[in-house]
């Protein structure tokens, strides 16, 4: 290559990077008067198109090129029309705070197709005023897991934030950032909700300087429509629901979901040409939030019947709502607690005769092997079963108790105390029951069902830690068929059972020194007193806590965050299945020389958290080089800032 072509070369890239600092002296959000929509955004620094941050190539009177990984677009500005790449639009400038109304109707559904594995779909937000570090957070709450990811971030150097989001539906969130207050707020909601697309982008405009929110995207429409007209749902208070009966519950319901449907039909009568989605979206708020509080009323045992709970939510209609299941908020809550209402319905203490001779018929059939002795014992053994005084569902709702399961004469205890299979047998039986409780009373559709069935799946996999037997994964097989729900349930059984192999090679301390101790200051000492001259960071948790569970998934970056500082991490298990217990240890990674496990038998446990001032699982503690345990609470693994400023606080001290 000769010299002048590399010059020829170097003059092109030169001048394609000047191009790319170009500044447009414009400031004009422009709405396309046919549809309705805020199709461009543009600024003196860059513009905004089809949800994306496009660069000046080239600026004009009255024209500009714009420029985004090698595309480009034409932007011709006209008098009341735009021109984009040969498309002629008509326009206005947009002034108002929020988006005016759409002017053609638009009848499309929110989309309830469920794929068969997630995608990713862009959110961005960008603040007019350009200022860096404003906090934006969005939470995305899973579909199968119980677990919530929350998308916190701040600002770039322009006021802009980006997150890709996987997604397996159209889904509903809601967004915050420190600079929209001051342009929205509705009563005490500071929170916009929108619903996005999988593969989709969706874009807000926050102008933080003349206080406009603008939002771009093909779900765009309800949002802009909601900003001008909010409609939330009746979020009962805690306190006041936990002291209600039925009655009262749904006299008080009734009048304030009466005073909201009011609301939302004058919106509808003054503005006809609100979308679909903007019907169903306010219309499935109301209904969620009533479904949820709904849901919540089986904690009253003793003021309300289970029963009661089940046949509002038929009569509702809130198993089958227009809105589907991910657009709705805090549906998950009730979905959850309408199922368990059904189990607690269905499978209350009850006489353990039919369970017996299910037992007797699997026998006969040759699907469980039985000695005769066995056969002749438990028939022998059904008039005592039957004879046993089984409290009534009356008696146990008026006290305020539930209890699952039957009673076995203390013959039969012995027997199956002998046979870990008949054992499992029991627990085949409650799972058959369980999906007999859903199907018989509640009649869900079908695709809410394995909804249902693959979350309650998963949240016993998470919480008994442990894999699926060979009954439950025959559970699973038959009630959940679509790929999705089912991949996640075997992907997190898959996790466990590789945590349970590891678990295997899982070194704990000792106990023995520590068998004859009763109080809990002693069993202390002993246990921090091979750690003195560390910091010890005490965790007290179980295996049956959800959120110790949540707080574990911190762990391994809090250890990395904080691997410079002298700490020893302390677990001290709260009445935990010893298997489970190293599995959980396995599967959270919460191993390394300086990790340390102690599960001690309940009563030793229980004068150590005693001594220890434990209100709470989990808890946090610090506990000093000299040994001795902080009165304060520590900061949890989530926060490990927080942890490093409380030590090198403590370090300042002790100087």
């Amino acid at each position: 290559m000769n010299k002048k072509i590399i010059f020829t070369i170097l003059l092109a890239i030169l001048a394609v990077t000047g191009q790319g600092q170009e500044k447009s002296g414009l400031d004009l959000c422009l709405r396309d008067e046919a549809t309705g929509e805020w199709i461009i955004g543009l600024f003196d620094d860059y513009a905004i198109y089809d949800c994306d941050y496009w660069e000046y190539a080239e600026v004009g009177k009255d024209r500009v090129v714009l420029t985004k990984n090698g595309q480009r677009k034409e932007i011709l500005l006209k008098k009341n029309s735009t021109v984009i790449d040969g498309v002629k639009h008509k326009t206005s400038v947009l002034t108002t705070r929020f988006l005016p109304d759409y002017p053609i109707r638009d009848e499309n559904a929110f989309d309830g197709t469920l794929l068969d594995k997630e995608q990713e779909a862009t959110l961005r937000v960008v603040h007019r005023s350009g200022k860096p570090d404003i906090l934006v957070s969005t939470n995305f709450k899973h579909l199968v897991k119980d677990e919530t990811t929350s998308y916190n971030a701040q600002s770039d150097s322009l006021g802009r934030y980006e997150t890709k989001i996987p997604l397996v539906g159209q889904t509903a969130s809601m967004i915050y950032t420190e600079a929209t207050p001051n342009i929205y707020r509705q009563d005490n909601w500071l929170w916009i909700p929108y619903v996005i697309t999988p593969g989709d982008k969706l874009l807000f405009f926050i102008d933080d300087v003349s206080g406009r929110i603008y939002v771009m995207g093909k779900t765009a429409r309800m949002t802009n429509e909601f900003l001008n007209y909010p409609l939330y749902g009746y979020d009962m208070d805690y306190r006041e629901r936990k002291s209600m009966d039925f009655k009262s519950f749904i006299k008080k319901n009734d009048k304030e979901q009466k005073s909201i449907a009011q609301r939302r039909e004058s919106i509808l009568a003054k503005h006809p040409l609100l979308s679909k989605r903007y019907k169903d979206y306010t219309e499935g708020m109301m209904m969620s939030f009533f479904a949820h509080n709904l849901g919540q009323l089986r904690f009253n045992r003793s003021k309300v019947k289970r029963e009661e709970i089940i046949d509002e939510a038929k009569r509702s209609n809130l198993f089958n709502l227009d809105a589907p299941y991910l657009v709705l908020e805090r549906y998950d809550n009730f979905i959850d607690d309408i199922c368990d209402a059904a189990v607690e319905k269905h499978c209350v203490i009850s006489s353990g005769v039919p369970f017996l001779q299910n037992i007797l018929k699997k026998a006969r059939e040759g699907q469980l092997q039985l000695s005769t002795e066995e056969i002749k014992l438990i028939e022998s053994e059904l008039p005592a079963e039957a004879a046993l005084e089984v409290p009534s569902s009356a008696h146990l709702d008026s006290v305020g108790v539930w209890i699952e399961g039957f009673y076995l004469t203390d013959t039969l205890q012995t027997m199956f105390n002998n046979r870990p299979d008949l054992v499992n047998e029991i627990l085949n039986y409650y799972d058959q029951k369980e999906t007999e409780a859903i199907d018989s009373l509640l009649c869900l559709p079908p695709m809410l069902r394995e909804i249902t069935f693959a979350r309650r799946i998963q949240k016993r996999l998470i919480h008994d830690v442990k894999p699926l037997e060979d009954y439950e994964m025959q559970s699973l097989l038959k009630n959940v068929t679509h790929p999705y729900l089912l991949g996640e349930v075997l992907a997190t059984n898959d996790q466990l059972i590789a945590a349970r192999k590891a678990s295997e090679a899982i070194v704990t301390p000792d106990p023995r020194p520590l068998a004859e101790l009763t109080e809990g200051e002693d069993i202390f000492r002993k246990i921090v007193e091979p750690y003195r001259g560390h910091y010890i960071y005490l965790d007290v948790w179980g295996t049956w806590c959800a959120p110790c569970r949540d707080m574990m998934r911190y762990v391994p970056q809090m250890k990395e965050q904080l691997k410079d500082l002298d700490i020893v991490y302390l677990y001290l298990a709260n009445h935990s299945d010893e298997e489970a217990w190293k599995t959980a240890i396995a599967q959270y990674h919460l191993t390394g020389e300086n990790c340390v496990h102690y599960n001690l038998p309940d009563k030793q446990q229980s004068a150590l958290e005693r001594y220890i001032g434990i209100n709470g699982y989990p808890t946090y503690k610090i506990v000093t080089p000299n040994g001795n345990l902080l009165p304060t609470f520590a900061p949890h693994p989530d926060h490990p800032d927080a942890i490093r400023y409380m030590i090198e606080e403590l370090k300042e001290d002790l100087k």
